[in-house]
């Protein structure tokens, strides 16, 4: 009886032993893991937001040139005026 206490103890504390080398270093694993992803997370988060702030620029970019666009004809039908006009002017 004694032979068989001494090997269950010894079994035991051979597999706590190997639980330990196994065990101790999945859980780091799995932390270090779950640390990266909620950093992930957060920094999907940001480009979000900012996505969402270019976007936002990128509408009234396209507003402007468009207004741009529409400032540079007006001011080309008045320079096409203004020579018509001087034009007449110079004529009389």
């Amino acid at each position: 009886m004694a032979t068989t206490s001494k090997i269950t103890e010894w079994f035991w504390k051979v597999f706590t032993v190997v639980l330990g080398v196994i065990i101790v270093p999945l859980a780091g694993w799995v932390w270090n893991t779950n640390v990266a992803l909620a950093q992930l997370q957060n920094d999907l988060g940001d480009a979000e937001e900012t996505v969402v702030v270019i976007e936002k620029k990128l509408t009234e970019a396209e507003s402007n040139s468009r207004a741009i666009i529409s400032i540079e004809k007006d001011i080309e039908y008045m320079k096409q005026t203004l020579d018509r006009i001087e034009d007449l002017v110079a004529s009389i």
